[in-house]
């Protein structure tokens, strides 16, 4: 690593191993989160179709795969906001531990 880019450390301590202090917690999963939210709104969109009253003009199942669509639209977007609440929460229970950096120097 050049000390240019680092300014506050030196190259001694460049070439010694030394602790890093970083943050860990638990984060969740962004894509199990957009899917979780698509399948609840596919579901509660079939639910809707098949128990609503019958169209002249329409199938029940084309009227669920149009309400599928925008439900799914609606789960996936409901699915990210609480994505991002419980990523701030955890964030927050985030605790602090040292690092020890491994391997050769050289190739950091």
């Amino acid at each position: 690593m050049d000390s240019s880019n680092n300014p506050g450390i030196t190259p001694e301590r460049e070439a010694t191993p030394q602790n890093i202090e970083v943050r860990v917690y638990a984060a969740p999963k962004f894509w199990p989160f957009m899917g979780i939210g698509a399948l609840v709104g596919v579901i509660i969109a079939v639910i809707s179709a098949f128990t609503g009253p019958e169209s002249a003009e329409f199938s029940r199942g084309s009227v669920a795969g149009f309400l599928g669509v925008g439900f799914a639209f609606f789960g996936v977007l409901v699915a990210g906001i609480i994505f991002l609440v419980v990523d701030r929460i955890t964030r927050k229970k985030a605790r602090r531990a040292l690092a020890v950096p491994m391997g050769d120097p050289e190739h950091r």
